[in-house]
This record gives structure tokens, C-alpha cells and sequence, in this order.
């Protein structure tokens, strides 16, 4: 309504007469514009009214125009039949196929009229489209309130403005009242689809183009042949700009009942605090259920509590500019607690969301201060083992680290020193405290621009001061032989799923020390060229070649009787040459402005707030829908564009006094690619390849992600928490059977391929697939299917999914409706697009919860 608020001082100088002059007659004019475009009195745009035919009533300070009459300022135009302009009421009515065009909004109406001083407007038989043709109203009569609310009578709110005709859904209401940005009501509402009443209700409320306002979000259901039906229900609560919190009922009918809670406070990027805690009861869960679904029976904590909780949370604050408090923590009520809730929090942005996979449920704290070239932490680390006994966890209470870098000489050569102190705790075995340091002194040399190298010195240094008993290893595949409490079964059994810990009836007490020294030196080079390509956003390719060769010498020095806690207190002896090269691609592009991308919570990157715009320590960067460069490693220097798109890596080891494996003092060759053309596909993989006596391959993995030419960039719509666009991603993972560390765990071997597809086969209907298959043990560990049924401009999408998994074993249904503009009430039966994680389908990025 830019146009309205300038209408007034366009009229005072239009063509009238002074007031102090007496008034003429009417006056009638053809086939010219009055006013003439003129310039107001603030400074916008000039108004101008044009139509077939103008009329001037002096009498009534009234202009009439008929035929064709339009009325606009900048980029706002009114179409009628005919315009009647009140300057004395500061009022207008438009009459006959009123047409009103603006960048946010476009109405169609038989008939309207207008108050020019509040800027409001009252339609008949109405019709409006907002925000981009996603909000679609209709009614009998829509009065335009201050801002842009509006009070629909007899009328229906929906998203399905793309389509011709009855919408495939809609609100429908007696009267409704609608908060573009905000919120919308409705009263003796129904809820249509394809024009029939399904759901009837006295009262309604519905988001309007919201992203963060207090309320209900969509629930999620499924069946699960587990957990039986299961219902989660949030409630979301916005608190301030910076922080929010989502609450939650869940209720599994065969299991459980019980509540989530999670909070987030978002002051920056390295300023936030997110926690997540459960509580649940199982007495609904009977004792076939409880015992039944336990696949690993050798863990050494079996027992399922009736009453469960777990926490989850990340925290950074800065004290100071450079003083950091730090923390996350994982804690639960008992060992399978990961591995049987489908449920761990209830937004995404934690440093990991593989909770079900976690060997133990670690929790780091402390202090980090930064200064020039150093820092120094100050913390701690409590780890909760879920497999073996507790009393075997190593816990690091407390950890002092120092470590830094001075230059010498007048930067001819830098020193690094890396110091710590920590005390090493368990309940049962050797523990105690150890004093180490790692100082060494580099020389970087360089040889004009051919060639470049380095040479380095340096020792690693102990002190231990310990008490306890060793702990024995007792590996999966073997048998212990004899009693051990702390082994599955008592030790009668083999190992099969774990390893077992049992004490030594050796005892580690009292103090030593050791010292290792080493040398360190490498030699390399670059070759490189540009090639002018013109091609698409791609202006030049680069090709650099870097050959290298690096020389590691550890003598050999007894450390076997020297204590055990992590991998500083070994340092191999070593008379090593390593060599090879590596050969990156690197594109540039003209400077491309980013375009708009839509968050899964339909939320504009543009529009996010800083509160918004985070998650925990990510951020995602929009990149321009023509540009082929990857996503991440982005370099802006001048407005061009410089990212490496691809790699490779060939390299091998040989040691001049040490046997590497099997008999052979030559390593294996091992190659690692890259290719980061992320708007078409990214692949990667690791190839060891054995030369001796032609052994062939002892390990390779690779993983493709691939979006298909017709995938679609997703809708303008918010979908919610719909997956977007069609994907192909596709993992394998082999180890040759004779190169595993222990021959029994040969089966268990790292063999299995895993993939996930979505594609959409008619413009109504998509497919999802998503297997994972372990070739070692000839065992399907899961495997998803997915249906969806769509509208082909978006405005719905409906997603049935089914989960079979092994461990747990279960079998599970999956259901979710989206509207699109509104939500998706259900559970995701999906996957997600890896590209719209990218951002190259829509940023998952935002506070808001997307569970």
C-alpha cells in the first residue's frame, strides 16, 4: 500500500484550483492522466493516475476516473474500472475488476474502498496471494487492517495458490482473522480437502509465515513392532531473540511413557549453551520385552532400569576476549539407553547425532585461554562406558595442557613446546599421574620458488607416578580359559560381540620415566598451470602437482615396561622414508551474488535473525545456484571465486631397519581422491594396495552423493521437515580378511556397503531407499523404504516409511504429513538430501527445532 500513504499530497497538487479561488464547474477531459506524475512531499516516487476518461468535482474535491483507470507508485499498481478519489475524506473506492499489484501481495476484488490516512481497505468478493504466491485468501468480503492483517468473512486461508481451481486443501471459516509474519485464526472453521469437510472445529490457529512464535509444533507417530505406538508431542517456547526451548511427551505403548526437554541459548558463534534431558518410566514394558530385544548379550551391564533418563549438552562462553569456558556432556541411566531410543534430542546441531553407535558417553569441561602463538587448557574428561565394566573406565581428572610456538634467530627457526600434566583415574586397575612434554626446534628452508623442505629435532619426555593393577585384554574371538567375573558368563563363553577387561594380578606401582628422541625431515615441490576454460560460472582451471618426500627416525629404545593410557606413551622406533605426491584442481569464478535458500523450517537465510542464523558452532554458507564449486573452502578475494574442486593423494612408506607388516619392511601404497563438484556430486575414497608378492588390495572404501539432473532445488514453499530434491548417495567399506589386526575378528570385518536414494517418479509421487548390508556376516543390519505422495506444486506432500533394523530388532512405520507454508506433523520417514545439508536444496540451519 505504498502508493496510498502518497496518495494525499499527490492530490493537493494536482490540477484543482487553489481553495482561496472560487470553485468552477465540473470539468471532464479524455484520454489523459490527472494528476500528472508529480513528486510528494516526502520524496518517494511520483503517483500517477491515468484512465480514459477524468472528471473533476470541485464542489467535492473529488476526482473520478473511468475506463482503464490505474493508479501507481513505483512498483505498487491499482487496476479498476473506475477510480472515485475523496481528497477531502481521504478516501478512494475502486469499482469493477479491481486488480492490486505489489512486491508482497497481489488482491483481486469486484469491488473496494480505501482509507488513505490509515491505510486500510475494505474488498468485496476478494481474493489475495502474499509472500511470494504461497498465501492464498479468498472471501466474501476482506478487510485490510493496519500492517498487513487482514479480517476474512466467509472465506479460506491455504498455500495451494498454484493451482487452478478448488484447492487440494484449505481453512475454511465464517470469519478469520490472518497475521501475515505471524499467526492466523480462525472461528467455526473446517478443514477441506479437494473441497470436502474433514475436520470441524469451533476455533483454529495456524502460522502465517512465521519462524518463531510460542506454540504447539506438529507431533510425530509410528508403529513400531518394538515400541508399539508411538506418539511425541512438542510444545515450542520462544523466549528472547537468543534463546528458545522445546518441550515434549512422548508415549510408546509397548515401552514406555515419559518427557524431553531441551533448551538453547545462541549469543554467537562460539558463545552458546544447548542442554537436552529425558526422563522416562517403563512400567508398561514387559519382562519378554525387556530381555528379548537385548542382541549384544555380552555387554557387561545388561539390566534395563524402570525408570530411564539421559542428558545431552554443549556449551561455550567467553569469559574474556580470550578466556573460553567450554563443555559437553553425554550421561545416561544405563548402557542400552542410546542404543533403544529413537529420541535423543530434539533439534539438530550437536557435534554428533550417531548417539545409537557411541562406544562410551564421554563428558569434557574446562578453561581455555588463547595468547600469542600459545594457550593453555585447563579441564577434565569423564567417560561412561557402555560396553564393559565402569570400574575399568580411564577418566582424566584433572588435564593441564600448555602448548605454543617461538620464533629464533629472527624467525630463521621456531621451537614448539607441548606440555601436560594429568592424573589418570579408575576405579579398578592402574591409574595415577603422568608429567609429559614434547619440545622441538624446526628449521624451514626454501630454495627460491622450486623447492622447499624442512628439518626438526625434538624428544618426548615422561614421568609417571603410578599404583593399581595391569588390565588383561581379553579379545573378541577368543575364549578367557578360566573364570573371570567381569567376562560374559563368567568367562565359560567366547568373546563375540565385545572384548572383555579382567585385572592382572600384576601390580604397576611407584615412579619411572623415559625419554625418546627423534629427528624429522621433508623435501617438496610444486608444479603447477592454468588452463583458460570459459566454461558455465568456471572461468579457469589450476592444476598443481606436489611431489614430496619426508625421512622419520626414532631409535630404538625399550618402553615396554613403562605404563599404558593412551597412545603418547608409546613412541616405535623408526628409520622411516615416506613419499609420494599429490595433484589438486582448483576452479575461479566471476563473483556470484548468493541466492535466497529456505531453511527445512521454511525460514529465509536472509531473514534469520543471529540467534537464528546458528547452530552451535556451525554456520552454513549460501552459495549461487550457477556456481560449480564445492561448499566448503570458499576463498573471495576481488569479487572471484577460488575453491579447490578435486584431489588426489598417492603415497607409501618404507623403513630402512623395521619390518611395517607382514614380513616386509615396504608399506602398503595407498591413494585418497577427492572430487567436491558439489552442485553435481561429491566422491570420495581410500585405496591400500599391498606390493608384495601381488596381495592385492587390503582396504578400500568409497562413497558417492549424486543430484540428478532433474532434481528439483526445492520448493518456495516451507516443506517443513519434508526431505527436498532427488539424491543418490551409495558407501563401501572392505578389509581384506588377512589384514585384520585380531584373525578373530574376521567376521566382524569392516565390509558392508550402505546407500540412500530418493527420487520422484511422477510430478505426484516419490520414492525412498535406503539399505545397509553387512557382506562380512552375510546380515541386512537395516533397511528403509519410503513412499511419498505429493501436490505437484508442493502446497502437500504425504511420506510413509518403514525401518527394518537388526540391532535393535525392530521393525517400524513412519508417517508424515506436510502442508507446505504451515509444517509437517509426524515423524520423518526420510533420510536427508545431503545437498540440502549443503545448502544447495535449503540450509538446515536454525535454532528452530527440525527433529
Amino acid at each position: 500500500m505504498a502508493w496510498a500513504a502518497m496518495l494525499s499530497p499527490a492530490i493537493v497538487n494536482a490540477d484543482a484550483p487553489a481553495g482561496s479561488q472560487p470553485a468552477p464547474p465540473a470539468r471532464r477531459s479524455k484520454g489523459f492522466a490527472v494528476p500528472a506524475p508529480i513528486r510528494s512531499e516526502h520524496g518517494a516516487e511520483p503517483v500517477t493516475v491515468t484512465g480514459q476518461e477524468t472528471i473533476y468535482d470541485s464542489k467535492t474535491d473529488t476526482f473520478v476516473v473511468k475506463g482503464d483507470a490505474v493508479m501507481s507508485q513505483g512498483g505498487t499498481v491499482l487496476k479498476a474500472d473506475e477510480l472515485d478519489i475523496n481528497r477531502r475524506q481521504r478516501q478512494a473506492r475502486a469499482i469493477g475488476h479491481v486488480h492490486l499489484i505489489d512486491p508482497e501481495i497481489e488482491m483481486w476484488a469486484s469491488d473496494g474502498t480505501i482509507d488513505i490516512t490509515n491505510e486500510t481497505m475494505v474488498l468485496n468478493n476478494a481474493k489475495i496471494l502474499a509472500k511470494k504466491d504461497i498465501y492464498h485468501l479468498e472471501g466474501k468480503q476482506i478487510v485490510k487492517l493496519e500492517g498487513q492483517s487482514y479480517e476474512v468473512k466467509n472465506g479460506f486461508f491455504t498455500t495451494c495458490g498454484c493451482e487452478k481451481g478448488t484447492p487440494d486443501w484449505s481453512i475454511n471459516a465464517d470469519q478469520m482473522v490472518v497475521n501475515m509474519g505471524h499467526t492466523g485464526t480462525a472461528h467455526n472453521a473446517t478443514f477441506n480437502v479437494a473441497g470436502y469437510p474433514i475436520i470441524k472445529t469451533p476455533y483454529f490457529v495456524f502460522p502465517a509465515d512465521t519462524s518463531r512464535q510460542s506454540g504447539l509444533l506438529m507431533g510425530r507417530e509410528g508403529e513400531s513392532g518394538m515400541r508399539g505406538f508411538q506418539w511425541l508431542q512438542p510444545y515450542y517456547i520462544a523466549i528472547d531473540k537468543s534463546s528458545d526451548a522445546t518441550v515434549a511427551l512422548d508415549i510408546e505403548t509397548s515401552q514406555r511413557v515419559g518427557g524431553l526437554g531441551e533448551y538453547r541459548l545462541v549469543n554467537g558463534k562460539d558463545d552458546y549453551f544447548w542442554v537436552d534431558g529425558a526422563f522416562y518410566n517403563e512400567s508398561l514394558r514387559s519382562e519378554a520385552n525387556r530381555v528379548g530385544d537385548i542382541t549384544d548379550t555380552q555387554l557387561a551391564d545388561t539390566h534395563i532400569p524402570l525408570d530411564r533418563y539421559g542428558i545431552i549438552g554443549m556449551m561455550r562462553e567467553h569469559l574474556t576476549d580470550n578466556l573460553i569456558a567450554y563443555g559437553d556432556a553425554v550421561s545416561v541411566s544405563d548402557s542400552l539407553y542410546l542404543r533403544e531410543m529413537d529420541v535423543w534430542t530434539l533439534s539438530h546441531g550437536f557435534p554428533t547425532s550417531n548417539f545409537s553407535s557411541m562406544r562410551d558417553a564421554p563428558s569434557d569441561f574446562g578453561l581455555l585461554d588463547q595468547f600469542e602463538n600459545a594457550f593453555v587448557r585447563l579441564g577434565g574428561i569423564w567417560n561412561q562406558d557402555l560396553i564393559q565394566p565402569q570400574e575399568f573406565a580411564l577418566q582424566r581428572l584433572p588435564d593441564l595442557t600448555v602448548t605454543g610456538r617461538q620464533e629464533l634467530f629472527d624467525n630463521l627457526m621456531f621451537a614448539d613446546y607441548d606440555a601436560e600434566a594429568v592424573n589418570f583415574y579408575r576405579y579398578e586397575g592402574i591409574d595415577g599421574a603422568r608429567l609429559d612434554a614434547n619440545p622441538r626446534v624446526t628449521l624451514p628452508w626454501r630454495w627460491g620458488d622450486y623447492v622447499y623442505g624442512y628439518g626438526e629435532i625434538g624428544s618426548q619426555a615422561a614421568f609417571y607416578d603410578t599404583a593399581g593393577s595391569n588390565i588383561n585384554v581379553i579379545p573378541v574371538g577368543t575364549q578367557p580359559g578360566y573364570p573371570h567375573p567381569t567376562c560374559a558368563d563368567n568367562g565359560t563363553k567366547e568373546q563375540i560381540w565385545n572384548n572383555c577387561l579382567a585385572l592382572s594380578s600384576f601390580t604397576a606401582q611407584g615412579t619411572s620415566a623415559r625419554i625418546v628422541p627423534y629427528a624429522k625431515a621433508g623435501i617438496s615441490t610444486d608444479l603447477d598451470r592454468v588452463y583458460d576454460v570459459g566454461w558455465k560460472s568456471i572461468d579457469k582451471l589450476k592444476n598443481v602437482i606436489e611431489p614430496f618426500a619426508n625421512y622419520y627416525y626414532v631409535p630404538n629404545i625399550y618402553q615396554g615396561n613403562m605404563p599404558l593410557f593412551d597412545s603418547f606413551d608409546r613412541l616405535n622406533s623408526r628409520n622411516l622414508f615416506s613419499y609420494g605426491f599429490t595433484t589438486r584442481l582448483f576452479a575461479k569464478t566471476a563473483g556470484l551474488p548468493p541466492e535466497e535458500t529456505t531453511t527445512d523450517d521454511g525460514t529465509a537465510n536472509e531473514e534469520l535473525s543471529d540467534a537464528d542464523s546458528a547452530v552451535g558452532p556451525l554456520h552454513e554458507e549460501p552459495l549461487s545456484p550457477d556456481s560449480m564449486l564445492p561448499h566448503a573452502g570458499n576463498i573471495v578475494r576481488d569479487g572471484e571465486h577460488s575453491s579447490q574442486i578435486g584431489s588426489l593423494t598417492i603415497q607409501q612408506a618404507y623403513d630402512v631397519g623395521h619390518q611395517v607388516a607382514n614380513g616386509s619392511d615396504m608399506s602398503d601404497i595407498e591413494a585418497l581422491l577427492h572430487i567436491f563438484a558439489s552442485q553435481v556430486a561429491t566422491f570420495t575414497s581410500q585405496v591400500d594396495y599391498s606390493p608384495r608378492s601381488h596381495a592385492g588390495v587390503t582396504l578400500a572404501d568409497a562413497a558417492v552423493d549424486y543430484q540428478p539432473p532433474w532434481s528439483t532445488k526445492g520448493s518456495n514453499l516451507a516443506m517443513g521437515k519434508a526431505l527436498q530434491g532427488s539424491f543418490f548417495q551409495l558407501a563401501f567399506n572392505y578389509a581384506n580378511r588377512n589384514d585384520t589386526v585380531i584373525p578373530g575378528t574376521n567376521r566382524n570385518a569392516a565390509e558392508f556397503i550402505s546407500g540412500a536414494a530418493y527420487t520422484e517418479i511422477f510430478d505426484f509421487m516419490g520414492v525412498y531407499f535406503a539399505p545397509s548390508y553387512d557382506i562380512a556376516s552375510n546380515q541386512a543390519l537395516y533397511t528403509e523404504y519410503g513412499l511419498r505422495l505429493k501436490s505437484p506444486c508442493d502446497c502437500w506432500a504425504a511420506d510413509f516409511g518403514v525401518t527394518d533394523s537388526y540391532n535393535p530388532n525392530d521393525v517400524q512405520f513412519q508417517f508424515q504429513l506436510t502442508l507446505g507454508g504451515l509444517g509437517s506433523y509426524g515423524q520423518r520417514p526420510f533420510g536427508t538430501n545431503p545437498f540440502q545439508q549443503l545448502g544447495l536444496v535449503g540450509s538446515p540451519t536454525g535454532v528452530l527445532p527440525n527433529y
